[in-house]
């Protein structure tokens, strides 16, 4: 909800009554070139510019700012998620859920997050973060390499291979434009062609097959 173009994601979505909406709830700011603030005045949150930092916590072989270091405050980050969750409910029709930016869960990062989201989530109907109560996870394909035809063979593969159970799979598809073209940071600058890589492979007639083959149901957020 802090970030460029959710007016326009809600002129798309809100008309489409079938896609369930998920509210990302975001403490960081990681590219380089495209940044945003908070919602609310979370001054404990920020860096110096006033930008979320681009980190939670430190991660080995990347030296940019996190907020872990910094001295945040519970009562900010309560109340930008609140603010988040707020705005996405108004602006989203279809809002259903919430979900956890660059992490599994926030209780990772503090225990105490997990009430505080728990108590957001009674408050406006949402459910919580699937992935950070327990569902599993699901790879599909490795990060590398970016290549459309070896993630669609990856993931085909993985589809054969479980076993009854619900999954949950993760990824970013996009389609080129300029804007994800300037979108990068340190460890990930081509996330252009990875997101346009995961398109097509999300879009490829041999996964959609395998999926009808296995007989695997595809489900919804709301539907979980």
């Amino acid at each position: 909800m802090p970030c460029p173009w959710t007016t326009h994601a809600a002129a798309l979505l809100n008309p489409q009554s079938e896609i369930d909406v998920g509210i990302h709830l975001t403490l960081t700011s990681e590219w380089d070139a495209v940044k945003w603030r908070p919602l609310t005045d979370a001054g404990s949150l920020v860096d110096g510019a006033g930008h979320f930092f681009p980190l939670l916590m430190a991660r080995e072989g990347d030296t940019r700012p996190n907020l872990a270091e910094a001295q945040w405050s519970l009562d900010d980050i309560a109340r930008e998620f609140r603010a988040q969750v707020a705005l996405g409910v108004e602006m989203f029709s279809n809002a259903s859920h919430v979900s956890s930016h660059m992490i599994r869960h926030f209780q990772d990062f503090d225990g105490r997050l997990e009430g505080v989201i728990e108590d957001i989530c009674r408050e406006y109907g949402l459910a919580n973060d699937a992935l950070g109560d327990g569902l599993t996870r699901i790879e599909g394909y490795p990060k590398a390499p970016r290549d459309t035809a070896y993630r669609i063979e990856s993931f085909v593969r993985q589809l054969a291979d479980l076993e009854a159970g619900t999954y949950i799979f993760i990824d970013h598809p996009a389609v080129a434009s300029p804007e994800l073209s300037a979108m990068g940071h340190q460890g990930y600058e081509d996330v252009a062609n990875d997101r346009i890589s995961c398109l097509g492979t999300l879009m490829s007639s041999a996964v959609q097959e395998r999926v009808e083959e296995l007989g695997i149901e595809l489900i919804s957020y709301r539907q979980l």
